[in-house]
């Protein structure tokens, strides 16, 4: 009697794995299961590092092998995951904007691919300068040697716009790693080296160990004019102690990050991601501390609307994704 029911049993359960098994097989049917490419920056920035959570999510939590690629940012990630050259990107939110209106750095084309997925964290905009070199803050740029990290960059695409709003003429604007930067501000050859990254910037924190430093935001003034014309920015503070080199509080201007992929991405796949991005926040924690700012309502700063299995999520948790981010 017991063999019998015993046989039963396993014969229904084959039964229920037969009958799940298509239901399956149809949700993941177009899942990019053999891989998938995460955009993010220059090998060494935050956004190289940052990426690797997003990657562990994948790999570890849904199956699905993830590799960062290095790319020139921002600007170059809209650009390839627009073109399903990555599945995948790392964007700030001006660059994306611009690259959905067709304004600023697109100049008339528009980009209008690429759909939000998650927030990422705050960019703060920031610099740093030896202190021997006199520098103390973006208005003393006059016929210096700005370095403002690699071409396609958020830096690269704005800091020559906030120096200009400054009303200041660098030298020349010098492109490429931040690291290559920071060595050639060690060399002499360089008055000062700019990024737009989250807190903190870890060059810096590497720098003021071994050099004295003068760290440099935006002051309120010109981030004023600055946010007039372009929007999508906000001014912040990075807070005092920070860095060791600044015991003070730092006014200067920030931009939201987000996490992008293109439109024709499956749905329930997006879906799964977003969901597990979010129950694994811790893990994203340990790969970087800015990643505590991964919450679902900062969703609503997207300056782009959402991937429809992202809204899914979203709505299923309560949060009310307003119309302009339905597209």
């Amino acid at each position: 009697m017991k063999r019998g029911v015993l046989l039963a049993c396993f014969v229904s359960l084959l039964i229920l794995m037969f009958i799940a098994s298509p239901c399956n097989a149809q949700q993941k049917k177009d899942w990019p299961v053999k891989g998938v490419t995460i955009g993010a920056a220059p090998i060494g920035g935050v956004y190289y590092v940052w990426a690797g959570g997003p990657a562990k999510v994948l790999g570890e939590k849904m199956g699905i092998p993830a590799s960062v690629e290095s790319t020139g940012g921002p600007v170059h990630n809209v650009q390839l995951v627009n073109n399903k050259e990555l599945h995948f990107g790392m964007v700030t939110a001006a660059p994306a904007y611009e690259g959905w209106t067709g304004t600023g750095w697109a100049k008339g084309k528009k980009y209008q691919n690429i759909r939000a997925i998650f927030p990422m964290y705050t960019t703060y905009f920031q610099m740093y300068a030896l202190k021997k070199s006199g520098i103390k803050s973006i208005k003393d740029f006059n016929g210096k040697s700005i370095g403002t990290g690699p071409v396609g960059g958020t830096p690269a695409t704005y800091w020559p716009m906030i120096i200009a709003e400054a009303g200041v003429k660098p030298k020349r604007i010098v492109n490429a790693s931040s690291s290559d930067l920071d060595n050639q501000l060690k060399d002499g050859l360089l008055d000062a080296n700019g990024q737009s990254v989250g807190l903190p910037w870890g060059l810096i924190s590497a720098t003021e160990t071994t050099h004295q430093i003068v760290v440099i935001g935006v002051e309120d003034d010109i981030a004023t004019k600055f946010i007039k014309k372009h929007p999508d920015f906000a001014k912040g503070i990075i807070p005092k102690g920070t860095y060791k080199s600044a015991p003070y509080d730092i006014p200067t201007l920030t931009v939201w990050n987000f996490m992008v992929t293109h439109k024709d991405m499956p749905a329930d796949f997006v879906y799964e991601f977003t969901k597990q991005i979010f129950k694994n926040k811790p893990l994203l924690v340990s790969v970087h501390k800015s990643a505590q700012e991964v919450e679902p309502k900062n969703i609503l700063y997207s300056p782009i609307p959402l991937h429809p299995g992202a809204i899914k999520y979203y709505e299923e948790i309560g949060i009310k994704i307003p119309k302009e981010l339905k597209q």
